[in-house]
């Protein structure tokens, strides 16, 4: 009889045992706040700051001495103000999971990511737990929800919609879409998808039969058809936090959207290029892994905002097993691919170990 595979199964309950068990403290899950600062001091600093951004924008404005050079530099200014923007709010607080401390939660692969999740495709076996039940914001992962149902409505993928103002959500992210372009549902379901472009989703959802509404409602009913117990949708593009579920339930998600090839397709191109009218629009991946030789990727969505944190899930052949991976709050883009290729070299060394331990064990024996 073959030992079972060895699982990794560590959750926060299990880290809480763990630690009572050896007379320790059960994990905090209070994030620590650092003591404030006082009104005066930030005034300060704000002001110092704003004194020496002016300063270097005039110096370098004097610099430029032709109109040429006075328009670069003014573009380079520009950039670097809405950059720092991004980067400050993205920092201003953060997200759900690390307020609840779970990016502190300890687990034998040392992920960075707060909830972590590996499953076989085909069998259910479990074999990277980490707060997988824990319900969160995803993000943009629920573009996988909203291509689920379009993809099962059966709409023509050549028709071409005019993409509208009303298209124009709320976002820091940017879109090459522009407001009358005509480009068909099946370029838009690749945008949303390979771009997490928020304007190509909320298009699709618009000329959903029955609006943004239905769609909606679609998305929450799919959801309980596929046993996410956890998980609801509030919009069709992930900007709103509503939008949750847990990782194991993501999984199941991510089982049923592998079923349809338009959405492998889309989902998994480094590059593509879209026609829009007269013009073309060129797209890229958000993933860092499509591309890489060493991954056999079936579907994958990436995520962000601030209460989810950065988010991945991934179906992928790893050896003789398909997987589904799930990384939700991971602190940056390089950790949660990071922890990704961790997941993944985890479970083939399980192989390596099964196989080693099979060719030790005489024949007569099984």
């Amino acid at each position: 009889m073959l030992p079972p595979v060895r699982k990794f199964v560590f959750t926060l309950a299990a880290a809480a045992a763990m630690q009572f068990a050896l007379g320790g403290a059960a994990p905090v899950l209070a994030a620590q706040t650092p003591p404030a600062k006082t009104v005066q001091a930030k005034k300060a600093v704000k002001t110092a700051v704003k004194k020496t951004s002016t300063a270097k924008a005039s110096a370098k404005r004097a610099a430029a001495k032709t109109p040429q050079k006075a328009r670069a530099v003014k573009t380079s200014l520009q950039k670097k103000s809405v950059r720092r923007v991004k980067q400050r709010r993205a920092g201003m607080s953060p997200s759900q999971a690390t307020l609840a401390g779970l990016r502190k939660t300890e687990d034998p692969l040392m992920l960075g990511s707060s909830v972590a999740y590996a499953v076989d495709q085909d069998t259910g076996e479990e074999l990277v737990v980490k707060n997988a039940d824990v319900p969160l914001p995803i993000a943009s992962v629920t573009k996988l929800m909203t291509a689920l149902v379009i993809a099962e409505s059966e709409l023509p993928l050549n028709e071409k919609l005019r993409v509208t103002r009303e298209d124009y959500v709320r976002s820091t992210a940017s879109s090459k879409l522009r407001s009358g372009m005509r480009v068909t549902r099946g370029a838009l379901l690749q945008a949303a998808l390979m771009s997490s472009d928020n304007r190509a989703a909320h298009a699709l959802a618009r000329t959903y039969p029955g609006g943004k509404r239905a769609l909606v409602a679609r998305m929450n009913e799919r959801a309980r058809e596929l046993g996410m117990s956890d998980s609801a949708f509030t919009d069709p593009t992930g900007l709103d936090n509503g939008n949750h579920s847990t990782a194991r339930d993501l999984s199941r998600l991510v089982a049923a959207v592998y079923e349809h090839q338009e959405i492998r397709s889309a989902s998994t191109q480094p590059f593509a290029t879209i026609t829009a009218g007269k013009r073309r629009v060129n797209l890229s991946t958000t993933n860092r892994l499509i591309g890489d030789p060493s991954w056999r990727i079936g579907i994958q969505k990436t995520g962000f905002t601030t209460a989810a944190g950065r988010c991945m899930v991934v179906q992928s052949d790893v050896g003789e097993r398909r997987l589904v991976m799930v990384v939700l709050d991971s602190p940056n883009n390089a950790q949660r691919a990071n922890d990704m290729r961790t997941m993944r070299a985890y479970v083939e060394g399980e192989a390596e170990f099964r196989r080693g331990f099979e060719e030790t064990i005489p024949y007569e024996i099984f």
